[in-house]
């Protein structure tokens, strides 16, 4: 009778057992977004979710083992672009150092740029041929030693006495650039889109752009006289992509 018992109290065991669901740690995957990377072709939205990316049309340039990528967010009141001569800190708010553009003696490449792998500024270019260092600012006279700039979506510190800089207003800049009409740009046809453009006037979130010649710029491949308003910008979130003729 004993053994009976027994016998029945070990069935019961074993299948409130397998009732169980088994716990695998090894399959548990932690996950973490905060640093996930940009993939080509793939739009995704800020942080301020306010700006769809196009990462695949919004890399400028891939230097030094980092991808640097614009934005249609547009941060601060303009633009500044650095000339940059010598080694050059970038500095967090508080003034702790968040990365570097050292120069280097060789032909091939001019700098040695420690920032992290995916950097979204303005324009970034260190290329020998080029060496542009474009980022949303605020005005140079909002504080006496730094220059306030914006590199992935945050402020950061440049110290004026450490580089030459030029500082454009938005409208200032944008006239300095050549236009793309994109299909975010709601009056606009696929063909006009292939057409290279300048800014006539600014107005709020409205633009009077005219198409420009091919002997304007080597880029320009296709042309049809072309003058009209849009809506270029949407609060602070561009519609449209700037090119320059470098």
């Amino acid at each position: 009778m004993k053994k009976v018992i027994f016998n029945f109290l070990m069935v019961i065991i074993l299948i409130s057992c397998n009732d169980k669901k088994p716990t695998n740690h090894n399959n548990v995957e932690k996950r973490n977004y905060s640093n996930r990377p940009i993939v080509d072709n793939d739009k995704e939205k800020l942080s301020n979710n306010s700006c769809l990316m196009d990462s695949l049309n919004m890399m400028t340039t891939e230097y030094g083992g980092i991808k640097f990528y614009t934005e249609n967010k547009l941060r601060g009141v303009g633009v500044v672009q650095l000339s940059i001569d010598k080694d050059l800190e970038i500095l967090n708010l508080d003034e702790t150092l968040y990365g570097s553009v050292k120069l280097k003696n060789n032909t091939e490449e001019t700098f040695d740029i420690k920032l992290p792998k995916k950097v979204i500024a303005r324009e970034i270019i260190p290329n020998t041929e080029y060496k542009i260092f474009c980022f949303d600012a605020e005005q140079p006279e909002t504080d006496s030693d730094f220059l306030i700039i914006y590199i992935n979506s945050e402020k950061r510190l440049v110290s004026k006495k450490d580089c030459k800089y030029k500082f454009h207003s938005w409208e200032a800049y944008i006239k300095t650039a050549f236009i793309h009409l994109t299909s975010n740009v709601a009056n606009s046809s696929k063909e006009e889109q292939r057409y290279y453009y300048e800014a006539l006037k600014i107005k709020g979130d409205s633009m009077k752009v005219k198409s420009v010649k091919k002997t304007s710029c080597d880029y320009v491949e296709e042309y049809k006289d072309v003058t009209k308003w849009i809506k270029w910008k949407q609060n602070s979130c561009k519609l449209i992509m700037f090119d320059f003729c470098y």
